[in-house]
């Protein structure tokens, strides 16, 4: 259990920083560019700063979004099973530990 309880705080510590790097600079990059197709173009993301859109950038931007969007959804899927393997690790431990104690 110790082993697992240090598994989950390292992968959260690491989702604690992946998470807000993800949600605050490259969604909204991503999506200030997802629709510009011409040459030059500039987009406009949600905190209101000037994206380049083309060229090596906006693949670059795409190349980027997806490895963390891979990422982010890797460690959120790793963390929901720690938590629920925990879970129900300790429930049979607490079962186990009452039908010893209250045999029949």
């Amino acid at each position: 259990m110790k082993l697992i309880r240090a598994i989950t705080i390292i992968l959260l510590t690491c989702y604690g920083i992946l998470l807000p790097i993800y949600l605050g600079i490259i969604l909204p990059e991503y999506w200030a560019c997802r629709k510009c197709i011409y040459e030059g173009a500039m987009g406009t993301d949600i905190w209101g700063n000037s994206v380049q859109c083309f060229g090596d950038s906006k693949a670059f931007g795409e190349a980027i979004f997806q490895f963390s969007s891979f990422l982010v959804s890797g460690l959120t899927s790793v963390l929901i099973i720690i938590f629920l393997r925990t879970y129900y690790l300790k429930r049979n431990a607490k079962i186990n530990t009452y039908d010893k104690e209250n045999p029949d």
